[in-house]
């Protein structure tokens, strides 16, 4: 018996696919294969002209150079007179690299100082401050009577203040010391000048200093200063600083007698 015509249409049709389909899965292969082919080219490209491109410059700054040092200003030594061999003709030593010592009984006019050479005590030419421990009653009499005052209060805060006024100085300033190395056997120190470094007036002795502030008192003494000035004439010069302290109430005269 023969098989109805539709089912004979129906197998042919399964069996051979429409000619329009392979066609379409034909040309999607072959866009694929074309856009693969394109990408690969371009990637290619890019990366020849990556390679032949010339090299950036980086522009790198120089190092900067470096600040310089502030030179360090160097305290002149005092002048001393010469003779005709350049040697000082006064018997002085200059020293230098000095530093002041914490010491209990450093005081006004009295310092332990750290030389090269070692720990020395020293005192001041021509000046005399109230001793801060009390010090010896006739030296306490003389300098109240000196002064002015009639008791040993103001003395005392003046002996703290010149104290204070002294170290204070020479922690801060450079110094050097200017010795004959003579002995003062009550403090158990050596006289000496002490030249502090000011940076608007050079240097300055710590005695004429203490005299200008009313700090201290003008004692005798005979020793010339290490520049050739005499003993008198430093006397004088010590004694203007005085009249000047005087009339401006500086330290002890600006404390009423009680």
């Amino acid at each position: 018996m023969e098989s109805p015509l539709w089912e004979v249409s129906i197998s042919r049709s399964t069996m051979n696919p429409d000619k329009s389909t392979r066609f379409t899965l034909f040309a999607t292969g072959i866009l694929l294969m074309a856009l693969f082919i394109i990408g690969w080219l371009l990637s290619r490209t890019a990366a020849v002209r990556k390679d032949t491109a010339p090299a950036q410059v980086v522009v790198v700054p120089p190092p900067a150079a470096p600040v310089p040092a502030l030179p360090v200003e160097k305290s002149a030594a005092p002048s001393l007179p010469l003779d005709d061999k350049g040697k000082p003709k006064a018997a002085y030593e200059v020293i230098t690299g000095v530093t002041l010592a914490d010491d209990p009984a450093n005081d006004g006019d009295t310092f332990l100082l750290k030389t090269p050479a070692g720990p020395q005590r020293f005192c001041l030419y021509f000046v005399d401050t109230v001793e801060t421990d009390g010090g010896q009653p006739e030296a306490t009499r003389e300098m109240a009577a000196y002064f002015g005052f009639d008791s040993e209060e103001p003395l005392r805060a003046l002996g703290l203040e010149a104290r204070e006024f002294s170290l204070r100085l020479l922690r801060a300033s450079a110094f050097r010391v200017v010795t004959r190395w003579e002995k003062n056997e009550e403090e158990n120190a050596y006289y000496a000048f002490i030249y502090l470094k000011d940076p608007e007036k050079g240097l300055v002795n710590l005695a004429q200093w203490l005299i200008r502030y009313g700090l201290a008192r003008i004692v005798p003494c005979t020793r010339e200063q290490p520049d050739g000035m005499s003993a008198d004439e430093f006397r004088t010069l010590l004694l203007e600083e005085e009249a000047r302290s005087k009339s401006e109430a500086h330290g002890a005269w600006s404390r009423k007698t009680p």
